[in-house]
């Protein structure tokens, strides 16, 4: 018909900048065509019959830097984009062990139980809710032994991956008797995310949560996107800018603005404050989201005049 645009298929290959090798299983997305797309093992994509015209793209990979760039489409055939290499992909990424002891009758947490790796002479004590951290380990297998006056000591012996969390679930008992292996959890957890509670409050229960990982698994190319997922979350267009986009939570029938923090820091303080979390940050920059719609579960330090509604709570990536 007269006037459509010339539709045109062309093939893009994802290379390595440094080595030229292809770049398999980065994700390509158009946003403006509604396409994302995931490089095969030659790297290669295709744009089926897409219009002719000039479009944004981002390619997105865990290994590599965020490619974002125009292409134009204006005749069939093949271009090829170069990633660069992100200097350790497990920057940012705590590596050690971390995890819970309880009592082996009554499941409650015990508090000022020692945990001991002696073979890199780290030591640390659970808390009050029985949590504890033992960041910055080397990567290896440990024997870790959990002791407390009044319970029989215990020694297990616990695998630490570069870049991972090793999450145990570890029971002591006031006799001797012999107790089931700790159960152990391999997570990806950001050093940063360790440093404000973030897993803490996650396995608490309360709200709702998003990390890095989860992050670019979705490939999303804005945050407000991320976050519909949660259930009475909603997105909301600026009528007078509908390619700016407002987060609100739904209560009662009602839809209300949250206050939203950025590394603690009020950034929209809710209420008649319209929360534009896509205007703050690039979620490739963000470690994880805490969602709390109302304050069931919210953090004391962010009860506040509009908190009722409900809070966001973003935290920055930060290096080792």
């Amino acid at each position: 018909m007269a006037g459509e645009p010339e539709r045109i298929t062309v093939a893009g290959h994802v290379l390595d900048e440094i080595t030229a090798e292809p770049v398999e299983g980065a994700v390509v997305l158009v946003e403006a065509l509604g396409l994302t797309l995931v490089t095969d093992d030659n790297g290669r994509f295709v744009l089926d019959r897409v219009p002719s015209g000039v479009y944004d793209i981002n390619v997105v990979h865990d290994d590599y830097q965020r490619l974002e760039g125009n292409l134009r489409v204006d005749q069939p055939g093949e271009f090829f984009l170069a990633m660069t290499a992100s200097a350790d992909p497990n920057e940012g990424l705590a590596t050690g062990v971390a995890g819970v002891v309880t009592d082996q009758v009554s499941g409650e947490p015990i508090a000022e139980v020692v945990v001991n790796v002696a073979a890199q002479g780290r030591v640390a004590t659970t808390s009050t809710t029985g949590r504890f951290t033992l960041p910055e380990l080397m990567p290896g297998r440990y024997e870790v032994t959990f002791s407390h006056l009044g319970y029989q000591p215990r020694i297990d012996s616990v695998n630490v991956e570069i870049g991972r969390v090793s999450v145990v679930d570890v029971v002591l008992s006031v006799e001797a008797i012999e107790l089931d292996p700790i159960e152990v959890t391999v997570e990806r957890q950001d050093v940063t995310l360790q440093g404000v509670g973030f897993y803490e409050r996650e396995r608490d229960g309360w709200g709702d949560f998003i990390d890095r990982e989860e992050i670019e698994r979705w490939a999303t190319m804005d945050l407000s996107s991320a976050l519909m997922r949660f259930p009475g979350v909603r997105i909301v267009s600026d009528p007078s800018m509908p390619s700016r986009r407002f987060v609100m939570f739904r209560r009662a029938g009602e839809s209300c603005y949250p206050a939203v923090y950025v590394d603690d820091v009020m950034m929209h303080r809710g209420g008649d404050d319209p929360a534009g979390i896509d205007d703050l940050v690039d979620p490739i920059a963000v470690a994880g989201v805490e969602v709390y719609r109302g304050q069931a579960g919210l953090p004391p330090q962010y009860w506040g005049l509009n908190s009722s509604c409900g809070v966001v709570l973003i935290w920055i990536r930060r290096a080792k």
